[in-house]
């Protein structure tokens, strides 16, 4: 009986690029939270709090 090594974590190319824009996204918003709007710390919290997150979660599909 042949057993095979489950992977656990597969990081794809749309985990890559999800991530990626995080980054930029975070970048970004640093940037402008000097500025007197609000719009650099909804950049901040989506960064940190949506897309890191997601590019760790999304599975990607076997071909």
């Amino acid at each position: 009986m042949k057993t095979k090594k489950k992977e656990r974590f597969i990081f794809g190319k749309i985990n890559l690029i999800l991530f990626l824009f995080a980054i930029l996204i975070i970048i970004i918003g640093f940037i402008i939270v000097n500025s007197s709007t609000n719009f650099g710390v909804i950049l901040l919290v989506l960064g940190y709090v949506v897309f890191i997150p997601l590019s760790l979660l999304i599975k990607t599909k076997k071909v």
